[in-house]
């Protein structure tokens, strides 16, 4: 990216006029600071001389960048810039120009990168947020399926407004009382750390921080943050709402949330629907404590879906 020398706006470095101000891409529109960022990711790109036409273009690019630097004599001269990646824009435009050339390779956090490191995993997605319309939400999830308290959606950890995913880590006790198993949600989370590490924007500690603000305990009768998940059971040939789990009430989601932008989540009318009640029964089964009845409120509602079934069955026997 460049900043246009008339109005300061961004500018993309193939783009040959200000989309703000329509002035004339020229030399004097600098490209961004380009120094080290203390805490991200630096990209270093080295290419030897070459006759490709984008070789000038290429040398412009890096005459303006503070870290640019040269080796070598002759034939055997080295071109060498170092960018954090909060300039992966800039750094794509580079290699798009010097990387098919034989003298040229890119290194990102020590290791040889290609241009799928930038354009996909979170390379790609820190593109795509700097690019959106509320960068500092973009990764705490725009829509639903999306929308997590870690601060990072690529963990695939969202809190979806249903329960399901890490909401399960856990189990009731007999009082209808839910406890986090913490421990596998932290391992599930540290599983896709180290990939999402080199995003500018990624921040571990405030991910791990959040484990620690996550309560180890939920109780849906008292915590208005949440509410029980329930289904229906088949009890002595009734058939009764039952608690399987937690989910969340998403508007109250972001309680969850550390940084200072707290997203806005709004839940489906589906889930609007009132919970099962909070008085619960104790079944035979129930080996471990796990809550098994919700209400007789259900109960009402089991008798209309067993009639239906019987009804059902008895007109598929006269079919026959």
């Amino acid at each position: 990216m460049v900043i246009c020398d008339k109005c300061q706006t961004s500018i993309s470095v193939d783009a040959k006029f200000c989309g703000q101000c329509g002035d004339p891409v020229t030399e004097a529109d600098q490209p961004r600071s380009a120094a080290a960022v203390p805490g991200v990711e630096s990209a270093q790109i080295t290419f030897g001389t070459s006759t490709s036409s984008s070789f000038e273009r290429a040398l412009l690019l890096c005459s303006k960048v503070p870290t640019y630097e040269t080796s070598g004599e002759g034939k055997s001269l080295q071109h060498s810039v170092t960018l954090p990646l909060t300039e992966v824009d800039l750094i794509t435009s580079l290699f798009d120009l010097v990387g098919s050339w034989k003298s040229s390779r890119m290194i990102i956090s020590g290791m040889p990168a290609t241009k799928k490191d930038l354009t996909y995993g979170c390379l790609g997605c820190y593109k795509n947020r700097q690019r959106s319309y509320k960068p500092e939400n973009y990764c705490h999830g725009e829509s639903a399926h999306e929308a997590n308290i870690w601060g990072c959606k690529r963990l695939g950890m969202p809190i979806n407004e249903w329960g399901g995913g890490w909401l399960e880590y856990g189990a009731f006790n007999s009082a209808g009382i839910w406890h986090f198993d913490k421990k596998r949600i932290r391992h599930e989370l540290q599983n896709g750390v180290g990939e999402n590490e080199k995003c500018p924007a990624f921040d571990k500690a405030q991910v791990l921080e959040t484990i620690d603000r996550l309560p180890d305990t939920i109780d849906p009768k008292t915590d208005s943050r949440w509410t029980y998940k329930t289904s229906y059971e088949e009890t002595n040939g009734d058939y009764k709402e039952v608690a399987v789990g937690i989910r969340p009430i998403m508007s109250k989601a972001n309680y969850y949330v550390l940084n200072s932008h707290k997203p806005a989540w709004e839940a489906s009318e589906q889930s609007t629907e009132s919970a099962a009640t909070s008085t619960f029964s104790q079944s035979a089964n129930d080996q471990h404590g796990v809550p098994s009845g919700a209400a007789s409120a259900g109960t009402s509602r089991g008798k209309v879906v067993a009639i239906a079934i019987v009804v059902f069955l008895l007109l598929l026997w006269l079919v026959k």
